[in-house]
């Protein structure tokens, strides 16, 4: 399996180039950031995605983000912000594969 990542540099305006390009050769997006869930970048990169892309994807896009809480402390932020387990556990989500954190998958 291979992975493709893109480091979005910019917020405005966003590369919706490169990433629909992603997603139609891979036909999965897993968005992540440190942000809140709600109302944060990945729905709205999301959704534009969708939009873009909605005849490409093998599966439902994903968010990994911060949880809907107030920006925790400096000593809290490693409980908030989203990590590798989290990460992977989307991807796997995405491919439709068991995985350790949510026990999801086939």
């Amino acid at each position: 399996m291979s992975l493709e990542v893109i480091d979005l540099r910019s917020l405005s305006p966003v590369d919706y180039d490169s990433v629909a390009a992603s997603v139609r050769k891979t036909g999965r997006v897993v968005v992540a950031h440190e942000a809140s869930r709600e109302a944060g970048v990945a729905a709205e990169v999301i959704a534009s995605i969708t939009e873009r892309c909605f005849e490409y994807l093998e599966s439902a896009p994903l968010r990994v983000t911060g949880h809907d809480i107030p920006y925790p402390p400096a000593k809290l932020e490693k409980y908030h912000l989203p990590d590798l387990d989290r990460l992977l556990d989307a991807v796997d989500r995405v491919l439709d594969r068991p995985n350790s954190l949510t026990g999801a998958g086939a």
